[in-house]
């Protein structure tokens, strides 16, 4: 089972990937940006419940959440070249580095 200062970053963090999703709605009136950040963002803060709650599979989805936001932020940079979708793919990237290193010490 993943500690519990993980399932805090996981929480957090899908608090924070909601908030960017609704400034990038405001900012550009981007529909898809609202969607993703409310889905995904909940998809992890639903993991991190479920990890409080000792369900592994929380873990699953915490991650997946997170390469697919790594994927979609990265391709965005790609395409544009915009600084918001950098800052957006490191962020997740390096969550997505968090997760993996809390699953290489996971028993």
């Amino acid at each position: 089972m993943l500690n519990k200062t993980s399932i805090w970053f996981i929480l957090v963090y899908g608090i924070v990937i909601i908030i960017l999703g609704y400034i990038g709605f405001k900012q550009s009136g981007s529909l898809p940006s609202l969607l993703a950040g409310l889905i995904l963002g909940g998809m992890l803060v639903l993991s991190a419940i479920g990890l409080f709650a000792g369900q592994k599979a929380g873990a699953y989805v915490a991650l997946g959440s997170t390469l697919l936001l790594t994927a979609v932020f990265a391709y965005r940079y790609a395409i544009t070249g915009r600084g918001m979708p950098a800052i957006l793919a490191v962020l997740s990237g390096g969550m997505l580095l968090f997760l993996l290193a809390r699953f290489g010490k996971w028993k």
